[in-house]
Formats: C-alpha cells, structure tokens, sequence
C-alpha cells in the first residue's frame, strides 16, 4: 500500500512542470480568458467551413412524402363532388317540379277557359244553327265547321291572322283576345252521331230497321281492309287468333241483352248458349249483356287488345241513336245506308266484290261533296247518289278546262245508284228506304278534345256534350256525358 501511494506522488510531481509550463506562456500582470458557461449536455459548436457554409451535413428529404398536399386536396374534392352533385341535382329537380307545378295550374285553367268557350259555341249551335229559319234561309250549318277557325283566336296569338287571311277581313283588333304568357290551346270538335253506335248491336229490330243487323254489316266493313289483316292473324296475348268474325260475333254477344250465340251467316242469334271464357281469367268477369258507359269497356271482349282499339275505337261511340247521320257518317256508313235503300235494278251494285269496286267510292265522294254544303233534307241526299254528275265536286271547277293535267289529277266521279227514300213491299217483296236507316236532322251530342301546352307541361282532355239533355228549368238545357284528362 505504501509502495502504490508513493508512485501516484511521483506521477503527480512529473505532471506539474507541464501545468507549469502553460502558466508560464501566459504574460505576466495578463488575467486568464474567462471560459463561457455551456448548459450541461451541450455540445460544443462546430467552426463554419470555409466559404461561410456549415459543415454539418443536412438530413435529406424522404421521397415518399412529396406531393402529400395535393393528394389530400384530391381526396378532399373526391369526397365533396358526389355530395356537391347530388345537391346540385336535388336543386334542380325542386326548381323544375316547382316550375311544371305552375304551369299545370295554368294549363288546367285554360282547359276550364276552353270549355267555358266550347259551351258558348254549343248554345250558339242549339239555338241559332238549328233553329228552323235559319236553316231555311242559309241551309244546313253546323259548329264543327266553324269552330277550329273560331277558337284559334283564342288559342294562339297568329289565330286571329289566319282567320283574316281566310275570310279576307282585318282581324288584327282580334288580336288581344288570344293568351298571352306562353299558353296555347287547340280544340278539335266532332259529331258523335258520324260514329257507329255499338250500343245498336243491342237492339235487334227498330220499325223496319233491323240496327243490330246493319251495325254489324257497317263494323265488318270497317274491319274489312286487308291493311288490318295482322290484328287477325297474329296470335294474341293469350296465344289464340281471332278471326274478323269471331271478333264481332263476341261483341255482339257481349251487348246484347241474351245469352245466345249470335250468327254471323243469319245476322241474328242462334240456338247455341255463349261459351266464352270470361269466368276462367286470373281476374273473372261476366258478360255486360246490356248497352256499354264507354268505348273503354270493349277492351274485355274476346279478342279486342289495346292495338285493335287503337285502330277502331276513334271510328265508335256509345251516344245517339241507332239511325246513321248522313251530314257526319263515315264512308262505310253511308255504304251500308246505300246497300239497304238501293233500288231491285241496281242491287247488283252492291253485292259482293262490287261493294268495293261502286258502292264504296260512290260513298267517298258522298263524303268529300258534304264538306262544302250539309244535306237539309234526304232527298238531297238520294239526288245525290242517284245521278253524281249533276252535283260535280266544286274542285272541278277551279282549273280552266284547258288545263289537262289538272282535270287528270281530278277525282273521277262515280256511277250513280239508284235508291229509295220509302221502304215498301209489293207482291210479297219488300224493299228498304232512307227514312228507315238514316237522317239529317242536326246534331245533338259533340266530342271535344281540347290540348293546352304550357312551357314544358301538355295536357289533354276529352269530353262529350249534349246540347239537349234536359236540365232543371232555372238551369236550362245542356250537360257534360263524359270527361277525362290525360
């Protein structure tokens, strides 16, 4: 232990002159440089490199953490777009809702307007055009002639011009009397009794007349051209085909008030029952066996789908009388009127294909020759058809007779047939008159279609009108039958 203590005293003693000779570079009378105070844990500052730059060298950017900002932003847009459009689309279809909403009122009330305006035309029918005098003094008129050049002064602004232009007077103080604000209407007017009544399959004799016979002769001539042959022989939903014949004879036998088979080759009914198979369908039914409310409900007769209504419900109708209305039938009407008044000598005209090849252009050009002056009575009508040249179609005469291409391009006039206007019988035969079948008497019930268009909103509406329907005193004569908006 002494050993150790004397050799640490003697590496002691050899350190101090060291000590020594540091304090002995140091001037005299010189204080020593005062150290500065570091806090423990510190490091001493590294001298700057030369150039004036640190020599520290800096920790480089990870690559994995540019562009941090912008992916953020993206996600942030990604998630706020679909938010964004949706509201944008939710605004929008509340604005153009609210939009559609206005105009549907707005076309609604000119609906009621035109209607207001229509019963207006209907009194100016029952008590002007068909008051005995003036039918005597400026012949036979009726609304539906006038009531499409009427209305449109009301309906569109360019109504009133086009009415000047066609009666050849100044119309333009007219002018205020058409809607304004972006509305229009259009009225389309008809006679019901220039339809055929399936309500006449009902009734089988009527006096001399036999409507149930002649309604379904008429119906067969409608259904006859081979232009509908694909309603018939295509098989249905049902996977049937329905021939023409097993179409009408279900629609009679659906009216009429028996539960017999009506035949199609007598035109009256048989002894067999109906067999139909109302009562086997997912939603059974019965027969109607009596007159129909509307055209609508042929629709659950055997055979008859939404495109044969399509195509033949515009000509029918479930309103007037059995009698056919000359002055407003169609063409096959006034073929089925001629075939039962013809005379024995000229019957041949209207049997079998010579139906087609005489008696049916002798009733389109009854048809086209109306258009300018209704029949007042039936014996215009018989002149008429009995000799067709001395009633030459007023289009004859606007070209010069120079002018052959224009008489080529004119319709050819038919051959006349002669018919009766009295039913008779003679010698056990009996033949049939215009009185029995027909008439000219004015007209009673009319349809009305009025379309409005407002902005982006269309609306129509359909209705029938009886001008003689017998009201209470204080409220006079006249009342709707059927209305419906579409």
């Amino acid at each position: 232990m002494m050993a150790q203590r004397e050799t640490q005293q003697g590496t002691r003693r050899e350190r101090s002159p060291k000590r020594g000779a540091r304090r002995s570079q140091r001037p005299r009378g010189s204080k020593p440089e005062a150290r500065s105070k570091r806090p423990r844990g510190s490091k001493r500052p590294r001298k700057p490199a030369p150039g004036g730059k640190s020599s520290r060298p800096r920790k480089p950017k990870a690559r994995n953490q540019q562009g941090v900002a912008i992916l953020l932003v993206l996600i942030a847009l990604a998630i706020l777009f679909p938010f964004t459009a949706t509201f944008n689309y939710k605004a929008r279809v509340d604005w153009q809702s609210a939009v559609n909403h206005g105009d549907e009122v707005r076309a609604r009330a000119i609906q009621r307007g035109a209607m207001q305006l229509s019963t207006l035309l209907f009194e100016l029918q029952r008590m002007v055009f068909n008051s005995k005098q003036f039918r005597e003094m400026v012949g036979a008129m009726d609304i539906t002639q006038l009531a499409p050049y009427l209305m449109s002064i009301f309906g569109t602004q360019d109504g009133a011009e086009g009415l000047g232009a066609l009666v050849g007077l100044d119309t333009s103080s007219l002018n205020e009397l058409a809607l304004d604000g972006g509305g229009t209407f259009e009225v389309r007017l008809e006679a019901e009794s220039g339809k055929i009544n399936v309500n006449c399959l009902a009734v089988e004799s009527e006096g001399n007349d036999t409507p149930q016979a002649r309604t379904y002769e008429t119906l067969d001539a409608l259904l006859m051209p081979k232009l509908y042959d694909p309603l018939f022989d295509e098989e249905k939903s049902d996977g049937n085909r329905y021939p023409r014949y097993e179409v009408l004879r279900a629609l009679v036998d659906y009216i009429d008030p028996d539960t017999r088979k009506f035949s199609t080759y007598r035109l009256a009914n048989s002894s067999q029952d109906e067999r139909y198979r109302y009562q086997e369908l997912v939603d059974p039914y019965e027969a109607r066996d009596a007159r129909l409310d509307s055209v609508q409900e042929l629709q659950l007769v055997e055979g008859i789908d939404d495109d044969w209504m399509a195509a033949f419900a515009p000509e029918l109708t479930v309103y007037g009388g059995c009698k056919v209305n000359i002055n407003f039938a169609s063409a096959e009407q006034i073929a089925q009127v001629i075939r039962h008044s013809v005379r024995g000598e000229d019957r041949w005209k209207t049997e079998g294909e010579n139906f087609l090849t005489m008696t049916m252009p002798l009733a389109n050009y009854v048809v086209e020759s109306r258009e300018f002056s209704l029949f007042k009575k039936l014996e215009d009508f018989k002149e008429l058809v009995n000799d067709p040249d001395k009633y030459a179609n007023p289009l004859t005469m606007m070209g010069e007779e120079s002018d052959a291409d224009m008489l080529a391009n004119m319709p050819k006039i038919p051959d006349g047939i002669v018919v009766r206007e009295i039913a008779g019988t003679k010698d056990g035969a009996s033949w049939g008159g215009l009185r029995d079948v027909a008439t000219v008497e004015p007209e009673r019930i009319y349809r009305i279609e009025i379309i409005t268009t407002v902005g982006s909103v269309s609306k129509r509406l359909t209705a029938v009108y009886d001008i003689q329907y017998a009201r209470s005193q204080s409220q006079g004569k006249g009342a709707w039958l059927y209305y419906r908006e579409d």
